[in-house]
């Protein structure tokens, strides 16, 4: 178990924040999970605590772990005969206030969705059959039309897709590109900040990470982020907070974990934030250690281990080991699943047919006793941003004191206040459910008797 510590400085009157220690408990939620490569947290029975969905490769299942609300996991088999299960992600796919379940099959060639009655009794639909060596499924009003599109890429057909779906779930296929030979991750935002949804690729085979400009009727124009880059993951993020939307991406055989720098024109530059985990076929990028800036997650393979990359300024970075022999380490998300105050990290591990999570410490020291408070109020950047459903934001509080915390729209309305009372001081989290809200950006601000600030967040349905 790894700890550190860095110490706070004043210097010429800027601030360096310290970092509290963190340690690690690893928690196993299925250790027979056949070839488990990825996983996904929500709520999925809606009872206020966090499920677990996973994908199991050579077990052919998409199944999902009820909490009892002390991280106690039940399994439920949501389909037993998904051939060479790869991805899984929920969303309300058909507007009717319960989680679905999206998946792909690899050796199947499918790209599906369950419906859930409410009662996490799920119903298959199939979107696409023939879909060649599916791997990656992403969802997303990407027409703006109000209902939940879908988005796919294939490892050997080369297809990048989009599946329109008309309100009834009734999906009509559109091929963005055929010749995208490797398609290892998709995701999509409003890259270009135009109202409209575009689409980010990583693409192994042809060493290519690509965004496509939708150009408002869903034409969509390739753009070159980064060549002869083996990418097998991308996520978009404002990764240095200035307003704009930044690039993070893994490079598997190059083991090269990189962020693009947006100068605000959508010309990138590339800053390589980690050379050395063997095959880093997953990232996360999020604000694990509630300093104020973004840390970047990653399993790698080859490595047999789940690592974060500490964001120390300056565009610099430490490696800190979470799991080591973590055999085949494949998958990786991160979300305060315990609602305690601080990131938890959800891991998958191929070659021990692994799921597990394990709980961040970060207020708490190695006696056990409260670690120093927080030197000063600080509002994080939510996460996830942009997001579809729900977001959280942690702020954390040098001492007790009032706060409000508020939601405004583009024109400063009030939308909603997640937050007001008196608050006692450490860190705290508030979430947002989004749903009923359009797509667009919005502001939440904190306020207490001498603190306020204000951050922007992006919703895009």
């Amino acid at each position: 178990m790894r700890r550190h510590t860095i110490f706070l400085l004043f210097v010429l009157g800027i601030y360096v924040q310290a970092f509290s220690q963190i340690h690690w408990i690893k928690h196993t939620i299925d250790g027979a999970f056949e070839g488990a490569w990825n996983a996904f947290a929500i709520d999925l029975d809606r009872d206020g605590d966090l499920d677990i969905l996973g994908a199991a490769y050579y077990g052919d299942q998409i199944a999902w772990w009820e909490n009892s609300g002390d991280q106690i996991f039940a399994k439920h088999i949501i389909d037993r005969s998904y051939w060479g299960a790869l991805d899984v992600y929920a969303i309300d796919m058909d507007h009717d206030k319960d989680f679905d379940v999206l998946g792909v099959a690899h050796w199947a060639d499918e790209v599906t969705w369950w419906e859930n009655d409410g009662d996490q009794h799920f119903t298959k639909h199939t979107i696409e059959r023939n879909y060649d060596g599916a791997h990656h499924v992403f969802a997303i009003d990407v027409d703006g039309d109000g209902d939940i599109d879908v988005l796919g890429v294939t490892k050997q057909g080369g297809d990048v897709t989009w599946w329109e779906n008309d309100g009834e779930q009734n999906f009509t296929k559109h091929v963005i590109e055929d010749l995208f030979y490797g398609g290892r991750c998709i995701t999509a935002t409003d890259l270009d900040f135009d109202g409209d949804v575009d689409i980010l690729v990583a693409a192994q085979f042809i060493d290519k990470l690509s965004w496509w400009e939708n150009d408002g009727d869903q034409n969509f124009f390739e753009h070159t982020i980064q060549r002869n880059y083996d990418a097998f993951w991308v996520q978009a993020l404002d990764f240095d907070y200035d307003g704009d939307i930044d690039v993070v991406g893994a490079a598997a055989e190059q083991s090269d974990i990189s962020w693009w720098e947006n100068d605000g024109n959508l010309n990138f530059t590339k800053h390589t934030i980690y050379l050395g985990l063997d095959y880093p076929q997953s990232i996360y990028a999020i604000d694990l250690d509630q300093d104020g800036d973004i840390d970047v997650l990653s399993a790698a393979r080859y490595s047999d281990e789940l690592a974060w990359l500490e964001n120390v300024g300056d565009r610099n970075f430490i490696k800190h080991s979470i799991e080591i022999g973590y055999g085949y380490a494949t998958g990786v998300f991160a979300i305060d699943l315990d609602y305690d105050g601080d990131i938890d990290v959800l891991g998958t591990a191929f070659g021990e047919n692994d799921i597990s999570w394990w709980e961040s410490d970060l207020m708490t020291n190695i006696d056990g006793q409260e670690s120093n408070l927080p030197k000063q109020i600080t509002l994080s950047q939510n996460y996830p941003n942009p997001f579809n459903l729900s977001t959280i934001v942690h702020y954390s509080l040098s001492k007790a004191s009032d706060v409000k915390i508020a939601i405004y729209d583009i024109v400063g309305r009030k939308i909603r206040v997640l937050e007001s009372g008196f608050i006692p001081a450490g860190s705290h989290m508030v979430t947002w459910d989004a749903r009923g809200q359009p797509s667009g950006i919005y502001f939440y601000r904190i306020e207490t008797d001498d603190f306020s600030e204000v951050k922007k967040m992006t919703l895009l349905k």
